[in-house]
């Protein structure tokens, strides 16, 4: 938060003499031209700016009196020529706390879209500066005048228990009305007579939806009251900054008139209403008032009762789905049909019995996936196709004695992987690009299709029943997608995107870019961050790709010299600039330090701040990412990659507390609370997944999501899953690093770091290789490509989308790859080496880091009289390479039988 203005009182005379002389030098500003800032802003700001300078001098303790204590006031962005006006933020002084509906109820505080400026956000003074030690998130101060409950278990105890009124504050991290008005809450709550009297408690709507719902809270910020002993609240306060003041008042008439009902007028004031009922009455009226509202809420309809009773029995069965659902579906919709016709007729309980009735049959297949034991008999493993049996069960016998323990989910796979996966391919298939994109399993599939059919979804841009049980199951998969990598709703939101690629997008484009701001980013990146940088570069800013020893010293050893230095501006707005790094490369599957995000984000002061975005989409299909130890500012992934299906959603994972900060730019759909087809105006929602998420989102893909999450629970979770992968990985590396042409030579180079003592803390569960002749030189990746898939191996070749990692590992210069263009259009083409100078290589390694492959010489065009040349020769070096991942249903048959084909096919083979 800005520290509060310092005012000095000015003598008579002076005062007098800037009151005749103000109006010209404001005048004189307005006039003087200002670089680097279009159509008058910068005068215009810079006189406004000195005006109320002035202005406070001048008038101190009126204007003291008037501003609002303790509350940021977030600086005035700089508008370059090369950004577009950003649009007005919900600024209003309550939000709506049911989901997607209207932003706001007051649009006295809103700003309209104006093509000037925008301006001045009332979001979180993170955003202002930000310090490593102390913590400036607003709903974190003054944490000694309340107690935070964060389990509905907790906030029972709290306002049931002890002999005082208990005061409840629900809030929201991303509201800007409860921004607004928690310092007034605090100043007046911090009265020590009142706390002698008042327990005052916070509770976040986002941690604890189902009780804010259960309380009646649609509206925020909203306060209730309770009394220990009574059952449900004694009153509702709505506490907008405007009524705050009302805040010592109201809770004074309830603590005077014990034994009283009370109401709250439409002016904010608390008035008794008559005499408290009975204990057990008031509990049965607060019951059905409960049950009112939960049905003016959903829409009081049969079908979402239906609904609603479907999507919990399926939560709550166990049991597996393959062979019911074909048969059951039928039935299951006659009953539906029929509790639909009878709805009129029968009485409610009945029909939420018939309900429950009709879907019994099949609710086991959507709640239940991988019984422990689906087959009656031990799976039969045996040998590929022209594999040595014996060589195989000695082979195998020998994994499982050293990675028993890790491999399988505890033997279930093999029994499992015939029915789920298996099914779907060809005898002797082996799937190995999961980083490509992972795969489903059947009773994932049979979960998502069963509850399709069982279930009415709608456009959740309503309150229809059918499109308040489409929010209900959105809302759901967003609060799975925030336990599974352990962050916590108040810190971060879920922004459901197309894929990683959009998250990514989505970033670039509402990035606060200024004419200062760096974008660094490590050079393994995917294609999809180095696009980003078109977005600097539009911006005003620049761009940078640094190697992973630049990262180590700059951001984990503190080196200066890595440290960039915007240029001074005018105003005191921080400069922004992002570093981006892949958690994991998707090319040799070498993980990254995640302890780099703190480090980059320590090198952050008052006038520029670093912002952190991690590439996780092929990290965390294989490993576990936990937000509450690393505080990444932005996370992008895709859930096919995860699970398989569905394909059309993946999520931007972004701090709760740096959502104000976007520049959303396109708006439409869902995304404003108020708009004007005339006039230039808007409002964007308060919510942040309503304000970045445009237009409808794919909720059948999104609500399907739930169903790949749930199965790799039942697996065991994300860290058996690692354990599995690593496993593999470390007998697939073993293997291949192993083979030999007759002649010695090794007949692969392996990219990555599978070699060090500590693979397992930096590589992951990729092996990515470029296959060897006899002679040393290097095999066409497109000839392996074809002849593997003829053979029934699902790998990928080419770049994989990753130049840096790829052209690095291979020694391949930035010039080089240049001169292509025009003759290589993608991984797809024929074009897979290029013709250079290089020298000649000493010996050959089985396991290559990027320093080591076909190392390039500084200038790969030296003339051949040249004296340097002896030392060098000519020779192809490929544009690509093999690339093999695993993943959650991979088995050892797979990487066996791979390990096996390409010994067999490749040995001394030179065409």
């Amino acid at each position: 938060m800005q520290a509060p203005a310092v005012t000095t009182p000015i003598k008579p005379k002076t005062r007098g003499w800037l009151v005749r002389t103000l109006p010209i030098l404001v005048l004189v500003l307005l006039l003087l031209p200002v670089p680097d800032l279009g159509a008058g802003t910068g005068q215009a700001i810079l006189g406004l700016q000195l005006f109320h300078s002035a202005m406070r001098c001048l008038r101190p303790q009126q204007l003291q009196a008037r501003q609002r204590p303790s509350v940021a006031r977030p600086p005035i962005p700089t508008v370059t020529q090369h950004q577009p006006a950003v649009p007005p933020s919900c600024q209003v002084d309550t939000c709506s706390a049911s989901g997607p509906g209207f932003a706001g109820q007051s649009l006295a505080s809103t700003w309209g879209s104006k093509p000037s400026l925008a301006p001045p956000s009332a979001a979180s003074s993170e955003t202002t500066v930000r310090t490593a030690s102390a913590d400036k998130r607003w709903w974190n101060q003054d944490k000694d005048l309340w107690v935070e409950v964060h389990t509905e278990e907790e906030f029972r105890r709290e306002v049931s228990t002890g002999d005082k009124l208990v005061a409840v504050d629900f809030f929201a991290t991303w509201c800007h009305g409860c921004e607004k008005s928690y310092p007034e809450i605090c100043r007046v709550i911090r009265d020590p007579e009142l706390r002698k009297q008042v327990k005052f408690v916070k509770v976040c709507v986002d941690e604890l939806k189902n009780l804010a719902k259960a309380e009646g809270v649609t509206a925020l910020p909203r306060m209730l009251v309770y009394r220990p002993g009574h059952a449900g609240p004694l009153v509702g306060l709505d506490v907008p900054y405007s009524k705050v003041r009302y805040l010592r008042t109201n809770l004074n008439v309830i603590l005077n008139n014990p034994g009283m009902a009370f109401g709250a007028d439409p002016n904010g004031f608390v008035t008794p209403t008559g005499k408290l009922p009975p204990p057990d009455e008031a509990a049965r009226a607060a019951a059905a008032k409960a049950l009112e509202a939960e049905q003016l809420q959903s829409g009081h309809s049969g079908l979402f009762e239906h609904l609603m009773k479907v999507a919990n029995n399926n939560n709550n069965n166990n049991g597996n789905s393959n062979g019911h659902n074909d048969k059951a579906a039928p039935s299951a919709a006659a009953s539906i049909s029929t509790s639909s016709s009878q709805q009129h007729q029968q009485p409610a309980a009945a029909a939420a019995a018939a309900a429950a009735a009709a879907v019994k049959s099949v609710g086991a297949g959507i709640g239940g996936l991988f019984s422990p034991h689906p087959h009656p008999h031990p799976p039969v493993c045996k040998a590929p196709p022209g594999a040595d049996a014996a060589a195989y069960e000695v082979a195998r016998q020998r994994f499982l004695e050293e990675h028993g323990e890790e491999y399988g989910y505890g033997g279930i796979i093999d029994s499992l992987y015939p029915s789920e996966v298996g099914v779907r391919m060809a005898p002797n298939e082996h799937y190995l690009d999961y980083t490509g994109s992972s795969v489903y399993c059947q009773s994932q599939l049979d979960a998502v299709f069963a509850e399709l059919r069982q279930c009415m979804f709608g456009n959740p841009h309503s309150a229809n029943p059918s499109s308040s049980f489409t929010s209900e199951r959105v809302e759901e998969v967003r609060d799975m997608v925030l336990r599974h990598f352990n962050a916590s709703p108040a810190e971060y939101q879920v922004v459901f995107t197309k894929s990683a690629t959009d998250g990514l997008k989505l970033v670039g484009e509402t990035f606060p870019w200024t004419e200062g701001s760096m974008f660094r980013y490590l050079r393994e990146n995917h294609n999809s961050v180095l696009g980003i940088r078109e977005y600097a570069l539009q911006g005003g800013g620049a761009f940078q790709a640094v190697n992973e020893s630049f990262v180590e010293r700059w951001a984990l050893q503190g080196d200066p010299a890595g440290d960039h230095s915007p240029p001074n501006t005018r105003f005191p707005a921080p400069t922004y600039s992002l570093f981006a790094f892949p958690a994991e490369d998707n090319f040799a599957g070498v993980k990254y330090p995640l302890e780099w995000v703190r480090g980059v984000q320590s090198r952050s002061s008052d006038s520029h701040r670093w912002l952190v975005m991690v590439d996780a989409a092929a990290f965390v299909p294989t490993q576990p990412l936990d937000l509450s130890q690393v505080p990444v500012d932005f996370v992008d992934l895709s859930f096919y990659k995860m699970f398989g299906y569905p394909t059309g959603v993946g999520a931007l994972i972004v701090k709760t507390s740096l959502v104000s900060l976007l520049r959303k730019v396109f708006w439409g759909g869902g995304t404003v609370a108020l708009a004007t087809s005339e006039d230039n105006f808007h409002v964007l929602k308060c919510r942040p997944s309503d304000r970045l998420e445009d237009g409808t989102v794919a909720f059948l893909d999104v609500i399907a999501v739930k169903h790949g999450l749930r199965a790799l629970e039942r697996l065991g979770g994300i860290r058996r899953v690692q354990a599995h992968v690593t496993a593999l990985t470390e007998w697939l590396y073993g293997r291949l690093a192993g083979l030999r042409h007759s002649n010695g030579q090794p007949m692969l180079a392996i990219f990555g770091k599978h070699h060090l003592p500590n693979h397992r803390q930096v590589q992951g569960g990729i092996v990515n290789f470029e296959l060897l002749k006899p002679d040393g030189s290097i095999f066409s990746y497109k000839t392996f490509e074809k002849e593997a898939a003829a053979a029934g191996f699902h790998v990928r070749t080419g770049a994989e989308c990753n130049p840096g990692a790829c052209y690095n590992y291979l020694g391949v210069q930035e010039s080089e790859v240049e001169s292509l263009a025009g003759h290589k259009e993608g991984c797809e083409d024929d074009v897979e080496f290029i013709r250079v100078q290089r020298p000649v290589a000493e010996e050959a390694q089985d396991a290559i880091s990027s320093a080591d492959l076909l190392r390039s010489i500084a200038n790969s065009n030296l003339s051949l009289a040249h004296p340097a040349a002896v030392a060098l020769k000519w020779m192809e070096v490929p544009l690509g390479s093999v690339r093999v991942s695993l993943g959650w249903w991979s088995t050892f048959d797979d990487v066996f039988a791979f390990a096996d084909w390409v010994e067999r096919s490749y040995r001394d083979r030179s065409a």
